[in-house]
């Protein structure tokens, strides 16, 4: 069961969404048409809160994350769009055989036993500054770990980004797809389409649909994984911000000649 857990938590993608501006012209509103890009505000604070949940469903245990960042997001000379944040603060809280559990990397922990190894390969991403490099359309780069802008080194922060942009305008109805992969220790493939449900105002609702796959080894085991995500990302077409993200992923975990059904659940608010 611990190496179950601290699996599901290694190829957890923690994911989401970016900061940006968009134009919004008269023209787009008069043929429904919008264009999504990301353009930072140079000097504007962002705040970014993130939870995530894994869900063992044979055993019905579930520990649930949530991380606060603060941080930054500019374009540098070459025309790339540099995100750079911080975790703040890190919480957990969840059920493991049974037993109700809660604890903080900064204190006060009281987490013991398997909750503690659990807990711990998040617990130390706290206070840890994450520099990623994205284009336009939120297709990531790079990604390396800073202290006082000086590069510690090239490790990635769990929070990943799982929207991607047309590099045309749309409208509703319109669909598109990308081939994305989520990382977080092991690779996880991802056939991700994405569709423009509904445009309220300023605001643009995106649903999201894609097949899961991957394999590889651990715990001196092989694994493999299949399964599909979904999910609903609202985008404010003003600045580019994908300031609400719903998503879902349910899929099987093949490991030591087990069928090991696992949902993940993450939701992300962006200020």
């Amino acid at each position: 069961m611990k190496n179950i857990l601290l699996f599901a938590l290694i190829v957890s993608n923690i994911l989401f969404v970016s900061c940006g501006n968009t134009e919004h012209t008269e023209e787009n509103e008069a043929n429904g048409k919008i264009k999504l890009e990301l353009k930072p505000t140079p000097g504007k604070p962002l705040k970014i809160n993130y939870q995530f949940s894994v869900n063992q469903v044979a055993s019905g245990d579930v520990t649930s994350f949530e991380m606060e960042m603060t941080g930054k997001c500019e374009t540098n000379v070459e025309g790339e769009i540099v995100l750079e944040m911080k975790n703040d603060k890190i919480k957990m809280s969840g059920s493991l055989q049974g037993v109700n559990i809660s604890g903080s990397a900064s204190g006060p922990d009281s987490l013991v036993g398997d909750a503690k190894l659990v807990a711990l390969p998040i617990f130390t991403l706290e206070g840890n500054t994450y520099r990623g490099i994205y284009d336009a359309y939120l297709n990531k780069k790079a990604e390396v770990r800073v202290n006082q802008g000086e590069i510690i080194d090239s490790t990635e922060n769990k929070m990943q980004f799982l929207i991607r942009y047309p590099s045309t305008e749309i409208k509703v109805g319109d669909v598109w797809e990308k081939e994305i992969v989520i990382k977080a220790g092991n690779k996880m493939n991802c056939s991700a389409k994405y569709t423009l449900k509904e445009i309220h105002g300023d605001f643009a609702i995106i649903s999201m649909e894609g097949k899961l796959f991957g394999s590889g080894e651990k715990f001196g085991n092989e694994f493999s994984m299949e399964g599909k995500l979904t999910g609903t990302i609202t985008v404010d077409i003003t600045n580019g911000w994908p300031i609400e993200s719903n998503t879902h992923q349910d899929f099987i975990l093949k490991m030591n000649g087990k069928d090991i059904p696992m949902k993940y659940d993450i939701k992300c608010k962006i200020e």
